[in-house]
């Protein structure tokens, strides 16, 4: 079973975790399919938000039987995307609307299998530490990550530009309604796109955490 990690009590978080894409670059392979340390990429990447978060949703759309296949024993909620082929927005919005009774809500990749339940709790703590007000974004310098944490109060204005719902273009323009809050920890920056990408996971991931 995903293991659970303590965090301070907080209202409602879910989790909205993108595995819808197309998965072009990685070529004839889902990457989120592909086996990390045994396990397909995306079923790592959702035990550690299972680890950290109240809810979970996942947003489908490429090969969505065989996401849900690989996922079906998972505590999860699966929302499937018709639009998925029309870019990452549309995923985000469909993921947004279905999470739209939580208090918080963080997006984030199914393609981040270094991520680890103590750099999302720690990414928590830099959103309550700031107010829980704004858009909270991990950030090197001029890079941004994910997952990204969102306060109930922002996940409706996200959706109303129905041209370019989601958190791209509005976290761009409404730079006032942001926190860029420094990180180290590289697996916030890094997600899988390519087979060098891929290879660079050949070496065995070191946790003392439970994952299915």
């Amino acid at each position: 079973m995903c293991g659970v990690t303590q965090r301070p009590k907080m209202t409602k978080l879910t989790a909205v975790v993108l595995a819808a894409g197309m998965s072009r670059r990685m070529g004839r392979e889902n990457k989120l399919l592909l086996p990390v340390n045994g396990r397909p990429m995306i079923v790592r990447t959702l035990c550690v938000y299972l680890d950290v978060c109240d809810d979970v949703v996942v947003v489908t759309g490429f090969e969505a039987d065989r996401i849900r296949a690989a996922i079906g024993h998972l505590d999860v909620d699966v929302v499937h995307n018709p639009d998925f082929a029309n870019g990452q927005a549309t995923s985000v919005a469909v993921g947004l609307r279905k999470s739209l009774g939580s208090d918080t809500v963080m997006v984030g990749l199914g393609d981040q299998p270094s991520l680890r339940s103590s750099h999302l709790d720690a990414l928590i703590q830099s959103h309550i530490g700031t107010g829980a007000q704004k858009v909270t974004i991990p950030c090197n310098r001029e890079s941004r990550g994910n997952p990204i944490v969102i306060p109930k109060r922002l996940v409706g204005k996200m959706l109303e530009d129905k041209q370019n719902p989601g958190c791209g273009k509005f976290t761009r323009q409404r730079r006032d309604l942001v926190d860029l809050v420094p990180f180290s920890e590289t697996a916030f920056f890094h997600d899988v796109d390519t087979p060098e990408d891929y290879a660079a996971l050949s070496n065995p991931f070191e946790t003392t955490e439970t994952v299915q």
